[in-house]
């Protein structure tokens, strides 16, 4: 590895705020395979937690198009030398809290926002911490990291067009969008890119076996009792606390009632991440299919999160892909990659009314939507998915012409054409706000009427001076502001 002063070894380095390898989740995916998307065009290293799950098999880590790196929070010099040999680093969520020497390299500086972790975890600390005064000092910490990210990047992501809108505020409030700003990019596009979640390519997964050839399975005659002739409910993802499995296995147990053959299956309890706490609403979920007789008989909770390469099997053993939850102010925002998944291995598609992909759902007729709590119309909802074999079979055939919008060379076009330009040294160099404009921005002290008076008089006065010096003045005032 050079290290010299001055080298560049790396166009790019993303660098993995989450867990990624055999074992991952939402950010280490997206930063994975981003870097496969990068790496066709570029020269691109990522760096991952050292914590991240790896086994002792090296055969996921073969023929990587991007070099590899561990860092460690303890070490972190050893992450800062890679990125002083990078032009372009690329974050995610805390990495600039946990690296802030990252802020002050020569480096061009992108910032991934598609979690919108401040959102994120006012629901999961509300169930985590018992008093409002400490969730409290969280939030304001969370918006403190929110926020110097804003301050800190040149160029930002996002994962949808509302997600476009919520940051774009942010931009906007901070002083990132400015007179100069929008006189060298007015539609922003040099500030902001739309990169959506995205979805592998069939290579990426375990081949699908000829049609005389045993295929592994994974779900239908490995739980007990589930059949060939079942209809599988398919929870794509681990169970966090902004969904709502109660209201799901309430409609589940009633739905059963008519249709026997309905069986529901979570993926998985736990987040492959081992820093990240049990969710409460996981365990309660156990708890309610328990008490309703339902647990290990109609309804299965996989312990732990599956292997990446393997994921794709327990797909393909489903029939309709579920996400429940409940509607406020996250769910707007967010953008939920199981969804994705159900896409990919075009599952038809039960849903909550409120975020971006139910209205995906319903516009191209993906599947079928519900409102937020409404048990009756889920009910409804599982019965005539599951009842009506033509209906999931003509869903399908949208779902194979609309999942190719999703791919993953696709979605990452954006910011392909970002690192073009700032690697041809054709990026517009965008001013970050200085820390004096951050205080005048959200400075709350009054003025008083002392000071008031005192500025009245003061322009007053300066205005009766000729033009020439008047101008000369002013311009003085500005560049000390």
């Amino acid at each position: 590895m050079s290290s010299g002063k001055g080298e560049t070894m790396f166009d790019i380095l993303l660098i993995s705020d989450d867990v990624a390898g055999e074992k991952m989740a939402g950010p280490g995916i997206r930063a994975w395979e981003v870097s496969k998307c990068l790496a066709k065009h570029f020269k691109v290293a990522l760096a991952v937690p050292d914590y991240s799950p790896r086994s002792g098999d090296p055969s996921f880590y073969r023929s990587l198009p991007f070099e590899l790196y561990a860092y460690s929070v303890q070490a972190p010099e050893r992450l800062l030398d890679i990125a002083r040999q990078s032009r372009i680093v690329i974050t995610q969520g805390y990495v600039l809290s946990k690296f802030p020497g990252i802020k002050d390299l020569a480096v061009h500086l992108i910032c991934d926002l598609y979690v919108p972790f401040p959102l994120e975890n006012l629901f999961v600390h509300k169930w985590k911490v018992a008093n409002l005064k400490d969730r409290e000092f969280i939030h304001l910490n969370d918006l403190r990291v929110f926020n110097d990210q804003i301050m800190a990047g040149d160029h930002f992501l996002c994962a949808s067009e509302r997600q476009c809108d919520l940051f774009t505020g942010a931009l906007l409030s901070l002083n990132r969008i400015n007179p100069e700003v929008l006189d060298l990019c007015p539609d922003l596009d040099n500030l902001i890119s739309v990169v959506h979640f995205g979805i592998t390519e069939d290579e990426a997964d375990p081949p699908v076996p000829a049609a005389d050839a045993p295929r592994e399975r994974v779900i239908r005659g490995v739980l007990p009792g589930v059949k060939d002739t079942d209809i599988i409910l398919f929870w794509g993802g681990v169970i966090t606390n902004w969904y709502d499995p109660a209201t799901l296995l309430r409609a589940f147990a009633r739905a059963r009632e008519t249709n026997p053959a309905l069986k529901l299956f979570f993926i998985a309890k736990r987040h492959p991440n081992p820093l990240l706490p049990e969710f409460d609403l996981a365990n309660e979920a156990v708890k309610l299919a328990g008490d309703m007789g339902l647990l290990d008989r109609s309804v299965f909770f996989n312990e732990n999160w599956i292997d990446y390469e393997r994921k794709g099997l327990y797909f393909r053993e489903a029939d309709i892909g579920i996400s429940i939850h409940k509607t406020h102010f996250e769910t707007y925002y967010s953008f939920r990659i199981r969804l994705l998944d159900y896409l990919k291995y075009e599952l038809p598609i039960l849903c909550t009314d409120g975020d971006y992909f139910a209205n995906l759902v319903r516009k191209e007729g993906l599947g079928l939507t519900v409102a937020s709590e409404d048990e009756d119309g889920l009910v409804r909802a599982i019965l005539e998915l599951a009842g009506n074999a033509e209906k999931r079979r003509a869903i399908k055939e949208r779902l194979a012409a609309v999942k190719k919008r999703f791919t993953w060379d696709n979605v990452t076009g954006p910011l392909v054409a970002h690192c073009r330009k700032v690697l041809a040294g054709e990026a517009p160099k965008l001013r970050r706000p200085a820390a004096v404009e951050i205080a005048r921005i959200c400075s709350l002290a009054p003025e008083g009427p002392a000071r008031k008076a005192g500025k009245k008089i003061f322009w007053s006065l300066l205005h009766k001076l000729p033009f020439g010096m008047m101008t000369r003045i002013k311009r003085l005032l500005r560049h000390v502001r």
